[in-house]
């Protein structure tokens, strides 16, 4: 048996590329995962795992069964990694008007979102914690810590010679109708996951997903003693040591990957409104996240190379989507399951029409 021979090449590891992967696995695949070093949004992320939008005090789009499926998922990492990456975890909803506040009890007259809001709201008892109204929570809601996952599954796939360091190059790929190869690599299907990079991908940089950079601050803050979630005008999310992150900032228009004194500044000053005690920011991070039109990922294959197929498109909501969709995909490709067509790159076809033959 050839050890360079692989049942499915994956290109990038974020939460799709390490969603995809463990799908793979469960149906006794042969992986090789091939991520560079470009930074990924997934290990930016804050990590929560939210399926109700807190602006507008509704759920994202069929944010319940998603949210049912990535919980035992991410659960399940545990087991195989002796290793705690996801726990359960309130949301801090801070009002920021009385209409916001009686938003939310609005809110709690729709059935679909009793599983998620608590009916009685809370009372400030945190004096180091702004808040000029009651204070919302939200349960059945957590925290997923992104990084160490990928590090430890990275970790695994290497010890099994099955994750290659390098950034991807297209012009070293060949695809034929009886499987693909890479440079000394070969194998019957490719899986792109490569988030906003897509747009260096030759197969699938005719898809509508744009980058949107988000930036985080970490802020140490002795006197904040936060256990939970607070979402005020953005997240603050307790870390170790007095530690919390707080973003991320959303543009569209931006320049390079790096972080920025803008966002900084004005996170900044989010967090002088959130909370009155000292702190300092010790750290910044930023990445960019692959967004889509319709804010639905993006899956299948491609419309002239039926081996070659797409899982990106998460948005903000990676942590949510990655489970599932990454489990629709695989089923499609060897259970001959259909995608749902609110996800399927089918929906774009119509955008490959000027694709030239690769």
């Amino acid at each position: 048996m050839d050890k360079n021979h692989f049942d499915v090449i994956v290109v990038g590891f974020g939460l799709s590329g390490l969603t995809v992967t463990k799908r793979l696995e469960e149906q006794n695949k042969k992986v090789l995962v091939i991520s560079g070093q470009f930074p990924t949004a997934s290990r930016v992320a804050g990590g929560i795992c939210n399926p109700v939008v807190l602006k507008k005090f509704n759920l994202a789009w069929n944010s319940e069964e998603l949210y049912k499926n990535a919980v035992p998922f991410y659960k399940g990492f545990q087991q195989q990694f002796q290793e705690t990456f996801y726990i359960e975890k309130p949301i801090l909803k801070i009002f920021n008007s009385i209409k916001e506040q009686n938003d939310w009890f609005s809110a709690l007259g729709k059935p679909i979102l009793d599983n998620f809001l608590v009916e009685d709201l809370m009372v400030n008892k945190n004096i180091s914690l702004n808040v000029p109204h009651k204070i919302g929570s939200t349960k059945h809601t957590g925290l997923l810590y992104v990084a160490n996952l990928l590090n430890s599954y990275k970790e695994c796939l290497i010890k099994i010679d099955c994750f290659l360091e390098e950034d991807f190059t297209f012009t070293d790929l060949n695809v034929e109708s009886e499987g693909v190869r890479y440079k000394n690599y070969s194998a019957d299907n490719i899986i792109f996951c490569e988030g906003a990079y897509v747009n260096q991908n030759p197969y699938f940089n005719y898809l509508p997903i744009e980058g949107n950079k988000g930036e985080y601050i970490t802020i140490k803050a002795p006197n904040l003693k936060l256990d939970d979630i607070v979402k005020g005008s953005f997240f603050m999310i307790p870390k170790e040591n007095d530690t919390y992150k707080v973003g991320a900032t959303y543009s569209r228009d931006f320049e390079g990957v790096d972080p920025t004194n803008s966002a900084k500044n004005q996170l900044i000053e989010k967090v002088k409104q959130m909370i009155n005690c000292d702190f300092e920011v010790i750290d910044q991070e930023a990445g960019v996240r692959p967004t889509v039109t319709d804010r639905k990922p993006i899956i299948g294959s491609h419309p002239k190379y039926a081996n070659v197929y797409i899982s990106n498109g998460f948005g903000s909501r990676g942590i949510l989507f990655a489970p599932t969709v990454s489990k629709q995909l695989v089923e499609a490709i060897y259970s001959d399951k259909e995608i749902p067509k609110e996800i399927n790159v089918s929906r774009f076809y119509k955008d490959f029409d000027e694709a030239p033959s690769l």
